[in-house]
C-alpha cells in the first residue's frame, strides 16, 4: 500500500478516535464509542506496525532512516493503558527494550533501580507527579535521555515545553511520529545542538500564536499563520520545518533560551 495512503487513513483514525472521546461522556451512547474507539487503535497500531517496520520511511517527500533506533531501551510514562501499548507496539518493531510506568513514581522507582533509557515518552498530566515534575526529577537523578513529551494540554507554558526535547500533541498521527523519532540522536552525536531563533521583527504576539499551534500539531492554522509573516530567514526557516512535519523546530525556535 502506498504510504500517502496509510498516512492518510491514520489520520482518519485519529480523527475517529478523537470524536469518540468527544462523545464518551453520554451515557446513551458511551458503549459504543468505546468499542468504536478501540477498534480505531487497534487498526492504528496494526497499520502503524507494518508501516514502520521499514528502517527507512519516507513523509512528505523526506526520507528519514531509523537505524539508530534499533535496540535502544525505551521507558514509556502514561497512566492511560492503551496510550502505553499504542507506543509499545511502535517501539517492538525496532526490537527496543521497553519498560512503562503508569506514574511518574513508578518511573522514577525503575529508573532508580537500574534501567537508564535512551528514549522516555512522558505524558504531562497524571495521576500524582505530573510528567514535567518527573521529568526534571529523572534528570536530576543523572538521566540523559531524549524525553518526548505526550499530552492533549494546549497553551503549554515555554518554561515547560523547553524541559522536553520533544512535544507530541495528542492525538497523534504516524507523521507526527514519525517527526519525534526521526528528531533522535545519540548523545555522542549531538554535543552542540544548533537551534535557530527566530528574527526579532516577527512580533511577540504572533511568535505566541505560533508556539500555540505547533504544540497543538495544527497544521492548515500554523501554515497559513506562516503565510502571513514578512518575507525574511525566519519564514524560510518556518515553511522548511513545517514542511518536514518538525514541530519541534518551531517550538524550540521560540521557548529556547
Amino acid at each position: 500500500m502506498d504510504n500517502n495512503i496509510i498516512y492518510e487513513i491514520d489520520n482518519y483514525l485519529n480523527q475517529i478516535i478523537a470524536n469518540a472521546e468527544h462523545i464518551e461522556d453520554n451515557k446513551e451512547v458511551s458503549e459504543y464509542a468505546s468499542k468504536i474507539k478501540d477498534a480505531a487503535y487497534s487498526i492504528e497500531a496494526l497499520i502503524t506496525d507494518t508501516c514502520i517496520k521499514k528502517t527507512k520511511i519516507k513523509v512528505n517527500g523526506y526520507s528519514t532512516d531509523f537505524a539508530n533506533i534499533i535496540g535502544l531501551k525505551v521507558m514509556i510514562v502514561d497512566d492511560v493503558i492503551e496510550n502505553i501499548e499504542i507506543m509499545r507496539n511502535i517501539f517492538t518493531t525496532f526490537s527496543c527494550k521497553i519498560v512503562s510506568a503508569c506514574s511518574g513514581e513508578e518511573a522514577l522507582e525503575i529508573f532508580s533501580n537500574g534501567f537508564m533509557p535512551d528514549i522516555v515518552c512522558m505524558d504531562i498530566v497524571m495521576p500524582g507527579i505530573d510528567g514535567a515534575t518527573t521529568t526534571k526529577e529523572l534528570k536530576s537523578m543523572g538521566c540523559e535521555a531524549y524525553f518526548i513529551a505526550i499530552s492533549a494540554l494546549k497553551n503549554q507554558s515555554k518554561n515547560i515545553v523547553s524541559i522536553f526535547d520533544y512535544w507530541l500533541t495528542k492525538p497523534f498521527t504516524l507523521e507526527h511520529i514519525t517527526a519525534a523519532l526521526s528528531a533522535y540522536k545519540h548523545s555522542d552525536e549531538m554535543p552542540n545542538e544548533t537551534i535557530y531563533k527566530l528574527d526579532s521583527e516577527i512580533p511577540t504576539q504572533k511568535k505566541d500564536e505560533l508556539l500555540r499551534l505547533a504544540q497543538e500539531g495544527a497544521y492548515s492554522k500554523l501554515k497559513k499563520l506562516i503565510a502571513s509573516l514578512e518575507n525574511s530567514k525566519s519564514k524560510e526557516f518556518l515553511n522548511k520545518s513545517l514542511k518536514r512535519i518538525d514541530l519541534n523546530s518551531i517550538i524550540k525556535s521560540i521557548v529556547s533560551p
